[in-house]
Formats: structure tokens, C-alpha cells, sequence
């Protein structure tokens, strides 16, 4: 009984210490880069105003830069995960991608994002 208990209480930790490493380094990524993302958004005209945002990866390149960013709509009419490519010529992130991660005003959308798991509940997985 106390060797389950200790697997458990392992498995526990290993998963709150990553957890909160990946909500840390989100954070630190949304403050070294939210002057770039804050209005980024706007290029999609699908989507309307955002509560926030967080960056969830910024990978430099020599040649292209690709970030990923999670708005949450205001409101919190829904998650979305925006993938965005840095554009040399014109100096501007342009939006290559964008996925409904879960919505909190109808429609099929009802994923979980890591590390922001607990979004769900807004959308009503």
C-alpha cells in the first residue's frame, strides 16, 4: 500500500513540476514578446476581441521566425492557438494558421491546450 502510494505521490510531482515549468516558461515568452503578438490577432477578421494572450513557443530561425500564441476571446467566448512566420521583407508577423482550441458560446471545439488544461471548463468540453 505504501509503495502505490508513493508511485502515486511521484507521479503527482512529476506532473506539477512540469506543469508549472511550461506555465513559467509561457510567461517569460508572453513578456519577452507580447509587444509583437498584443494586436497580432487582428489579421484574422474571423476573430473579434481577445481577453489576453500567451506565447506558447517562439522558435528563431536564420532565415524564418514561427511563434505560437493562445488568445483567449473576450468574454471568454473561446480559445484559439494562432501560428504565426516572421516576415523578413515587410517586418511583420504574418498568420499562417489558426485552430479553434475551445469555444465558450456554441460549436463542436473542445480540446484541452497545454498548459492552460484547464481552459476546458470555459468551453464546456
Amino acid at each position: 500500500m505504501k509503495v502505490v502510494r508513493n508511485i502515486l505521490l511521484a507521479l503527482v510531482c512529476v506532473f506539477l513540476i512540469q506543469w508549472i515549468g511550461a506555465l513559467i516558461r509561457c510567461e517569460i515568452l508572453t513578456n519577452q514578446h507580447a509587444d509583437e503578438f498584443r494586436d497580432a490577432y487582428k489579421q484574422n477578421t474571423m476573430l473579434g476581441e481577445m481577453e489576453y494572450f500567451k506565447v506558447l513557443s517562439y522558435a528563431p530561425y536564420r532565415t524564418h521566425d514561427f511563434a505560437q500564441v493562445y488568445y483567449v476571446g473576450k468574454d471568454y467566448a473561446g480559445g484559439y492557438v494562432l501560428t504565426f512566420q516572421y516576415n523578413y521583407e515587410t517586418h511583420v508577423w504574418d498568420e499562417i494558421s489558426w485552430t479553434v482550441i475551445w469555444s465558450g458560446v456554441g460549436g463542436s471545439a473542445s480540446e484541452v491546450i497545454w498548459p492552460y488544461w484547464w481552459h476546458f471548463i470555459y468551453g464546456g468540453l
